[in-house]
């Protein structure tokens, strides 16, 4: 708005999400535990657990890479450190997210029911089987990750959340962990 001082603009999904925002309400999670993964181009992985509960959450902060993640897996079509680096150049940010996943479904207590919030799609849909995977390497993938929900008795429901959002209007929970999610990701690859 022209001529108003300290005016503040969000964009937002729906006229519901504005109206709340207008009067001034929060996106907060509701009490279970959460596993926000990020994934970048320069294979940098971000992943922050959250235990919503009574009180202040627990929360642990996971800053990795893709080839730290892979280099170990029993992928087939990964087998080894170079494979991981050459798929990384062809992936890219894909494979980010994906190692993200992965490494959530062998890192998390077995038997956990818990959100994966994750802002490239392909994460949730590929996991439910709503896209179908026309690559035979994240096919792969997929597969060792269903076998781990599977092994492991994880219940999982996906929320996507739209990446790079920003809560400056409100207090959007959702939006906050997933930008440091975001953040763990390029110090991911910066290490990596």
């Amino acid at each position: 708005m022209s001529g108003v001082s300290g005016a503040r603009y969000q964009a937002v999904e729906s006229r519901t999400e504005a109206e709340a925002i207008l009067r001034g309400e929060s996106i907060t999670l509701l009490i279970g535990t959460y596993a926000f993964i990020d994934g970048n181009h320069l294979g940098g992985v971000g992943i922050v657990f959250v235990k919503q509960r009574q009180g202040p959450p627990a929360i642990k902060e996971i800053s990795t890479s893709v080839t730290e993640v892979f280099s170990q897996s029993r992928i087939p079509s990964l087998p080894s450190h170079d494979a991981v680096v050459n798929a990384l150049q062809r992936l890219r940010n894909v494979l980010a997210e994906l190692a993200g996943l992965y490494y959530v479904l062998g890192y998390i207590a077995p038997g956990t029911s818990f959100t994966i919030v994750h802002d490239y799609e392909g994460v949730g849909a590929w996991m439910e089987n709503r896209w179908q995977v026309k690559d035979p390497m994240v096919r792969d993938i997929i597969a060792a990750c269903q076998r781990a929900v599977s092994a492991r008795k994880l219940s999982i429901t996906f929320h996507h959340q739209k990446g790079h959002q920003s809560s400056v209007v409100s207090q959007n929970e959702l939006a906050g962990y997933n930008a440091r999610a975001d953040a763990l990701a390029r110090q991911g690859a910066m290490a990596g």
